[in-house]
């Protein structure tokens, strides 16, 4: 019988655990005032760096599916963080801004992000943080140039 990967071994449940710790962190140290879902938040900081843009350009940079960033376009509309607008070129297209509230909202995100990011940095070694930045880069290369995409199952046979 040959030895199992555990759970606790496997890189896509590794990152997913790392980041939702990170993140719960990170909302703490927001306070509640005004909770946003990773999605909504997502969406929000894609506004605040490109506004105005549309939900084909926020999948294309955040990677969320046109089901979660819709949804998180309603629940910030309904919030009054931005507001939708039909593109005079293409009316296909809605064109996404951010509302005076959603600029607000941004700014304040921005700068609680600025200063968990500086925590973190003092809180872990230096050498992880770059280390997983590093490797974080090459991940994310792989994926852009199409070099790390799921295999494709002929057969029931495993794929090594």
């Amino acid at each position: 019988m040959h030895d199992r990967l555990r759970m606790e071994a496997f890189l896509p449940f590794r990152l997913i655990r790392i980041a939702e710790s990170v993140d719960n962190g990170f909302m703490q140290f927001c306070g509640s005032e005004d909770e946003l879902s990773w999605s909504e938040w997502q969406v929000l900081w894609s506004l605040g760096e490109h506004n105005p843009t549309t939900a084909k350009a926020i999948s294309g940079h955040s990677g969320l599916s046109k089901t979660k960033i819709s949804r998180a376009v309603k629940v910030l509309e309904d919030k009054d963080y931005l507001q939708r607008k039909k593109d005079r070129s293409d009316r296909r297209f809605e064109l996404l801004s951010l509302t005076p509230k959603g600029r607000q909202r941004f700014d304040r995100l921005a700068s609680d992000a600025e200063a968990f990011q500086r925590w973190l940095e003092r809180s872990v070694n230096i050498a992880y943080l770059s280390s997983l930045d590093s490797g974080l880069v090459g991940v994310e290369d792989l994926i852009s140039t199409g070099h790390l995409r799921a295999p494709q199952r002929q057969s029931e046979e495993p794929l090594v």
